[in-house]
């Protein structure tokens, strides 16, 4: 789960995008860092960090088409990630709430954890097409 999270900082850290370039370039630079979303899973603080995930939706939603696709992809792992979280906090609790899958046990816990990370390979691909992407259209570095 670790990794998933460094996956996404990494790929949301770079430098501002220059005059003359696609808008979304300024509202990627501004959301970068993710540095709400890190603070937030540091800190515990699961009503934070399910913010932070909107906004990087909402981020992936107003993407031009040509990676929108992708960074939908990266802002659906993050939002599975706080979830995750969540459930197992919830778990370790004793909680009923069941999460956001409706689970609430050691076993659905874990079975998010087990899809989460097959995942990680595929969104290391989605990562670098976003990279790429943004290096293109943006002159921005996000590795």
């Amino acid at each position: 789960m670790a990794v998933g999270v460094v996956t996404i900082s990494v790929l949301c850290s770079g430098a501002a995008c220059g005059d003359g370039r696609p808008p979304f370039c300024d509202d990627l630079t501004r959301s970068a860092s993710m540095s709400t979303l890190s603070k937030a899973l540091s800190s515990r603080d699961l009503a934070k960090a399910r913010a932070a995930a909107k906004d990087f939706r909402d981020l992936a939603d107003s993407a031009p088409e040509g990676t929108r696709a992708d960074l939908r992809d990266l802002a659906t792992a993050v939002s599975d990630i706080v979830d995750l979280i969540a459930e197992e906090r919830n778990t370790a609790l004793g909680a009923d709430p069941g999460g956001s899958r409706g689970r609430n046990d050691t076993a659905g816990a874990d079975q998010a954890r087990t899809e989460l990370n097959q995942r990680l390979g595929e969104l290391s691909t989605v990562s670098s097409r976003v990279e790429r992407w943004a290096e293109r259209n943006c002159g921005l570095r996000l590795s």
